[in-house]
């Protein structure tokens, strides 16, 4: 159907004109535009990065939470504080904090950095992933690609997660597309938007 939409719709000429074209990392659409489009060039939403390494890094979270679900009173809590304060996991590490103190539920009065940093003391695992997480948060933060390259070409340390080293084949595998994402201020927030409602309504 998108294939006979443009076919019929567009002259070859009119095709060639589009410059750039923005989509998540879906394979078949990458060809498709390709076909489609041949002078344009792809973009991968930023947003679509940052989702992909996000839920390696909860995955992971995730199975060393369940580790110890049926623990003694010690690891209960472990996995009571693992479970609650997810989020924090996920945040850039830039945006935590050593001086603003505040009540935490299983912690007490404390900062949200050393909430992340007793969280990630749990398991090595957790430790070595995290801190992959946020260099490759960071250098899409940044926009540098030549950071994201020299992540993505160091050998992994043996406890990341399949799941991570699964994102990092898929990074690999989109990197010029993910450097355009760079160079080019375009995304798909508000059409992604736009489905969100009508899959709402």
């Amino acid at each position: 159907h998108i294939k006979n939409h443009f076919y019929t719709r567009y002259s070859y000429r009119e095709r060639c004109s589009v410059k750039t074209i923005t989509i998540d990392m879906n394979a078949g659409y990458e060809k498709l535009i390709q076909e489609l489009f041949p002078k344009a060039k792809i973009i991968i939403d930023r947003f679509h990065l940052v989702q992909l390494i996000s839920r390696s890094m909860n995955q992971l979270r995730i199975q060393v939470m369940n580790g110890f679900r049926r623990g003694h009173n010690e690891d209960q809590k472990k996995y009571r504080r693992l479970k609650r304060y997810w989020k924090l996991l996920l945040k850039n590490e830039k945006d935590l904090t050593y001086t603003v103190y505040k009540p935490f539920g299983l912690f007490g009065q404390t900062t949200d950095r050393t909430v992340v940093d007793t969280l990630l003391s749990y398991d090595e695992r957790l430790q070595v992933n995290y801190t992959l997480y946020q260099s490759l948060l960071n250098a899409m933060k940044d926009k540098d690609i030549n950071a994201l390259q020299t992540l993505l070409k160091q050998p992994l340390h043996e406890e990341i997660s399949l799941d991570f080293r699964r994102s990092i084949r898929t990074l690999k595998h989109h990197l010029s597309s993910i450097e355009n994402s760079f160079m080019y201020p375009f995304n798909n927030g508000r059409i992604e938007g736009i489905h969100n409602k009508i899959k709402v309504l």
